[in-house]
């Protein structure tokens, strides 16, 4: 069983756009997708896996709520508390090749405060708990993030964070609540501009060894087209990643992460670890439907990425 903390919003994608428009212009796009997202994004694969994590999230009472409910509620353990405010309406806006940016509605978000997770009585009854987007919970803060990941880590389970971006443009006060929030879990897990955003530095190893005296154990980091490299105690595992033409970049680092999070649990080397989540991560990103893979069909890429090696 796997924790998963954080927001739940709709997502509006709007895939293969071939210009940003300035203000004052208008675009045609030919791809429009509506569907759950943030940690949908993590729910879905973890299901196709034959994981049912316990979800633990606020959403509005409204149509985009029921929408979200409706389709996860087969595939998670409902902790969800309806409120409310209005449901969150993430817009992503994702060019040819695969670079994005948002614009998101905030909504329930301020809605999540520590004692949603407060109620939640099973909480220990798990093996993991991902904190997920952090600076998408404004009412959480530094100290109900650390109430959660310390409750947790009670409960002897693994605990894994990811920040997102801050939306607040990285400030001081962002970058020292993460750096505060470092030692309190096992698996730190940012991609490559949020981790250089985090440190205000431009080379990964001087980032690493900068989040390293500030109490981080183990940092994952998500590099998109090369593939994610782990920094562990004093020993560093890459994987390139495998060769994708992507369609729909958004949520790719949550499928890694559930990709990875299921490997690490399963006892899978740190290679293997990174490698699976790899494989589950392009392969959805390349999909315009039917986005996420079947176990046996992540295997059969490992494999045939394997043996186009050795040729």
């Amino acid at each position: 069983m796997i924790n998963l903390i954080g927001n739940l919003n709709v997502d509006l994608i709007l895939a293969q756009v071939e210009q940003r428009p300035e203000f004052g212009e208008e675009h045609l796009v030919d791809n429009m997708q509506l569907r759950p997202g943030a940690l949908a994004n993590v729910i879905y694969p973890l299901a196709k896996l034959g994981e049912k994590p316990r979800v633990i999230a606020t959403l509005g009472k409204d149509e985009f709520g029921d929408l979200i409910i409706k389709e996860m509620e087969p595939l998670m353990e409902n902790r969800v508390i309806r409120t409310e405010s209005a449901t969150a309406v993430s817009v992503a806006v994702v060019n040819k090749e695969g670079s994005r940016y948002f614009v998101t509605y905030s909504g329930n978000f301020y809605d999540f405060t520590s004692d949603i997770i407060d109620r939640v009585d099973d909480l220990e009854q798990a093996d993991a708990t991902l904190f997920y987007g952090y600076f998408l919970l404004p009412s959480m803060g530094v100290e109900g993030a650390k109430k959660a990941l310390r409750r947790a880590k009670a409960a002897n389970q693994l605990t894994f964070f990811d920040a997102n971006s801050a939306i607040d443009g990285w400030s001081e006060k962002s970058k020292n609540e993460i750096n505060e929030l470092l030692p309190e879990m096992d698996f730190f897990m940012p991609n490559n501009e949020e981790l250089f955003h985090l440190t205000g530095l431009s080379s990964i190893e001087d980032s690493i060894d900068f989040l390293k005296a500030r109490g981080a154990k183990t940092i994952i980091v998500k590099q998109g087209a090369e593939g994610a490299t782990a920094y562990t105690d004093n020993v560093i595992v890459h994987h390139p990643g495998f060769p994708t033409t992507a369609f729909d970049t958004t949520g790719a680092g949550d499928a890694f992460n559930a990709g990875f999070m299921y490997a690490i649990l399963k006892g899978y080397t740190m290679e293997k670890c990174l490698e699976f989540g790899n494989a589950l991560a392009s392969t959805v990103v390349a999909r315009k439907e039917n986005r996420y893979p079947t176990l046996k069909e992540i295997e059969d890429k490992i494999h045939s990425y394997q043996c186009e090696k050795i040729k």
